[in-house]
């Protein structure tokens, strides 16, 4: 099991491995925004949070809400078909025209090929949608483009995991077989990857300092907390088997029921992955674009798409209000446990990482994707000065994301060298 970076660690490392690193992530919001409950009504310092940012208060600080950028390379060329949800999607992480056989790198990507080198997974792809429900795409444009936001090749769609017990054994568990029969039999004889180790975990802490020690108990409960949410999900799973297998509905071992509880497993897994330093670019998609969830949880009994083509109905938006602020407190969950972790110089892990979260659509009533809802949080170890609202009418979001690179000292010569490329420059003012 990976170890938090503990003071004990440091006289065995260089100096610049000292150094806390950058964390990344890229975090989507499907099917738009109600925009006059996203985007603040003054630019500057002094804005006022709208209802949606509202359970994001506590990050102000570290929050830079951008408005006006625009996702030039969705637009629509001659002769296609269809696409409204796709080709947004697809564009919105990789800033090329996406086509029915290529779109491009996508940034996520473009930064774990230099970010990726020193920690076991270069990147991780999580998502709450299972991969089924992408369905068999629209017009030109198969289901891929929907799914994922993360393309390792123009023509290499990386699939999302939304199973947080595949995430956490990912992480954690036995990679020499992955033969599902091994695997649930390894399962049942550990019920907890700590019960291995905890004979060293106790030799380890009669020789670190006390600080160490409240780290690694602080680290191996939250370890545990992951693996009795998972277990307890799975239970509820393995109950509501039976009564649902009647009526012909099977649902997945491992994955909760209850969208909340499910987003916060899976923030779960993106922050253990932070903090062992597992990987340090994630992708995480709060749904699939174009998803049709169900959110009866809060009274809502058509989909999340179909709500999204309300047609100026009332009730429908008021809906769609409430899914969008229950998206930003499960947003506030993970980050509040980022800014709670201290790394090695004190400062937290919310302050040594950059996360870029927005959507492909603005009005998803009308398929607009101009002027998209996007904002950042974290402190990017200095360089993002937030507690602003900035706006840039007409400027491609690539350059946004071009920003972000060059904040984490990344190249962008691999994204320029697409044809099809929108940018035109890195995004000023942000840093």
């Amino acid at each position: 099991i990976a170890l938090p970076f503990l003071d004990a660690m440091v006289p065995a490392l260089a100096a610049s491995a000292a150094q806390p690193k950058l964390r990344l992530g890229f975090i989507y919001l499907p099917v738009g925004r109600i925009m006059e409950n996203w985007t603040p009504k003054t630019v500057g310092s002094d804005f006022e949070l709208t209802p949606t940012l509202e359970p994001l208060a506590a990050f102000r600080e570290q929050m830079l809400v951008v408005s006006g950028l625009d996702v030039k390379a969705a637009d629509l060329l001659p002769g296609e078909r269809g696409g409204p949800h796709a080709r947004p999607c697809a564009a919105y992480l990789t800033g090329a025209h996406p086509f029915p056989d290529r779109v491009g790198i996508s940034f996520d990507q473009i930064a774990a090929r230099h970010m990726g080198h020193d920690t076991p997974l270069a990147s991780m792809e999580l998502g709450i949608d299972p991969p089924e429900w992408a369905g068999q795409g629209a017009g030109d444009y198969s289901g891929f483009y929907t799914s994922t936001m993360s393309w390792r090749t123009p023509t290499t769609p990386l699939p999302i995991q939304n199973n947080p017990r595949k995430v956490f054994e990912r992480l954690f568990g036995d990679t020499d077989t992955l033969d599902p029969e091994a695997m649930r039999r390894r399962i049942q004889r550990k019920s907890s990857v700590l019960d291995a180790v905890t004979a060293r975990v106790n030799a380890m802490k009669t020789s670190v300092s006390p600080a160490d020690r409240y780290k690694l108990d602080e680290y191996l409960e939250a370890v545990r907390d992951i693996e009795r949410g998972i277990q307890a999900a799975e239970s509820r799973t393995a109950t509501d088997h039976n009564a649902e297998a009647r009526e012909g509905v099977i649902r997945p071992s491992g994955i909760p029921g209850d969208y909340a509880e499910h987003g916060k497993l899976m923030f779960d897994m993106m922050y253990l992955a932070y903090q062992t330093d597992m990987t340090r670019v994630v992708a995480f998609m709060l749904g699939h674009e174009g998803t049709n969830r169900n959110f009866t949880e809060l009274g809502a009994q058509d989909g999340h798409h179909s709500l999204s083509h309300h047609k100026g109905d009332t009730g429908a938006i008021e809906l769609l209000k409430k899914v969008d602020r229950y998206q930003s407190e499960l947003l506030a969950y993970f980050l509040g446990k980022m800014a709670a972790t201290q790394e090695i110089d004190g400062s937290t892990l919310l302050d040594n990482a950059l996360f870029v979260t927005g959507s492909g659509l603005s009005d998803a009533n009308n398929h607009v994707h101009n002027d998209v809802p996007m904002a950042l949080f974290g402190g990017a170890q200095g360089k993002l000065r937030g507690g602003r609202h900035l706006r840039y009418p007409g400027e491609p979001l690539s350059n946004l994301h071009l920003a972000v690179l060059d904040m984490a000292g990344v190249p962008a010569d691999e994204y320029f060298e697409n044809e099809t490329a929108d940018a035109t420059g890195i995004l000023p003012g942000i840093s």
